[in-house]
């Protein structure tokens, strides 16, 4: 990043006070390997003001014009700005409040000549002055050129530069170098995905999108080139998130099993299961991919068998009568069972039937718990097993997070 810093003053020599904050600002940028092409000191002429902005506006990313206080001469400097990005002059609502504001605060009388310091080109953003009238403003064009228009009184300038426009600066410096996000989702098809994100997939900044899907289980990489403009970066990535905010669990790359043990460690809470449906594939599953997963599971009870179920998770014997289980009332009972006996934070339950892919589990806690029903229509055996883990993980995590999203019915 290349910034340009010009000082438009009535004198070649600027007060010592000053010099010393210029040089701040030029060692600031140099330590954090902002190139600073130039510091020039010029007359507060309007011809050699405009030599001195054009040469800065070619050879920079970013340009500082710093301004002596004097209402000609900021109405010069910002004339010059409408020339320059070829737009008018108005009245900023912005730049007129934070002039009221000053001479409230300070309960200080604003001169006429004040109101032409409220003036400001039409595209510029206002950078608040609590210290006199002299506001500054940001003008933008293209992809990555600015103009920074600050006032040179010393406590102003300090203020005004290193808490709104040095981050400025740092944060689009940022943009020079490449970025990768990864998202993780669930619950979503791919080619759903790729329509949902189609827009997002063929922009115009050369902004590439991967998508990727098993089992319901996606991911997302969004890959940047250094150089892209931030708001387009924003723009994408921000929608991106939104369209797949149903679907979401963590932005790092993570599995639904890691997820799962980070959050329960954060919250410090324990898991108990009571498996029928999954088989201990719950269980097996946290422990295959986890190496500490015993500091988060309590218990694990593996019932597939009526007897299993009454003895170790108190079923009642009349809802296991196998021309009408009540699955919801099964899965309900397994998990208070658990919760009874296992003294766990969070425990869950599952059970169904293969033959119609019906899928029931339990969530919850002593606040309550919730009975979810699922579809899982196709594949094998094993896949069905292991899409049943998947839903039953995906929703464990939203119940942690204290958030009761629910994919929906049918959706799998």
């Amino acid at each position: 990043m290349k910034v340009g810093l010009i000082v438009i003053s009535n004198s070649e020599l600027v007060s010592h006070d000053k010099q010393g904050i210029l040089s701040k600002i030029s060692s600031s940028l140099y330590k954090n390997k902002q190139d600073v092409l130039f510091l020039n000191i010029i007359k507060g002429d309007s011809i050699t003001a405009k030599s001195a902005i054009d040469l800065g506006f070619e050879s920079c990313d970013s340009l500082v014009v710093i301004c002596e206080n004097e209402w000609d001469k900021f109405y010069m400097v910002k004339k010059l700005l409408c020339n320059k990005f070829n737009c008018n002059m108005e009245n900023s609502e912005y730049a007129r409040r934070y002039i009221d504001e000053y001479a409230k605060e300070k309960n200080v009388p604003l001169h006429k000549e004040d109101s032409s310091l409220s003036q400001m080109p039409e595209i510029a953003r206002s950078i608040k002055n609590p210290f006199s009238a002299f506001q500054g403003c940001l003008c933008e064009c293209g992809e990555s050129k600015r103009v920074f228009l600050l006032p040179l009184e010393e406590e102003e300038l300090y203020h005004m530069f290193f808490s709104s426009v040095f981050p400025y600066i740092l944060s689009n410096a940022q943009n020079d170098k490449d970025k990768t996000y990864i998202l993780r989702t669930f619950g979503i098809k791919m080619r759903d995905m790729q329509n949902l994100l189609r827009d997002e997939i063929h922009n115009k900044y050369n902004i590439e999108i991967i998508c990727s899907e098993k089992l319901l289980r996606g991911e997302v990489i969004i890959r940047i080139k250094g150089g892209t403009r931030s708001d387009a970066q924003k723009n994408i990535v921000n929608k991106i998130y939104t369209k797949l905010l149903p679907y979401f669990y963590s932005e790092k790359d993570e599995s639904l099993e890691e997820f799962i043990y980070t959050l329960s460690s954060i919250r410090k809470y324990k898991l108990a299961f009571a498996e029928d449906f999954t088989a201990g594939t719950l269980t097996s599953a946290l422990y295959n991919s986890l190496n500490n997963a015993h500091d988060i599971i309590s218990e694990s009870i593996v019932a597939t068998d009526d007897n299993s179920k009454i003895k170790l998770l108190g079923v009642e014997k009349t809802i296991l009568k196998k021309s009408s289980i009540d699955y919801s009332e099964l899965a309900y009972q397994m998990a208070v069972g658990m919760l009874e006996n296992s003294g766990a934070d969070i425990v869950v339950s599952s059970c169904g039937d293969f033959e119609s892919g019906a899928l029931t589990f339990a969530i919850g806690n002593k606040e309550g718990i919730h009975v979810f029903n699922e579809k899982i229509k196709q594949g094998t055996i094993e896949e069905k097993i292991n899409l049943s883990v998947s839903v039953i993980f995906f929703h464990l995590i939203k119940k942690i997070k204290q958030d009761n999203f629910h994919i929906g019915e049918n959706v799998l």
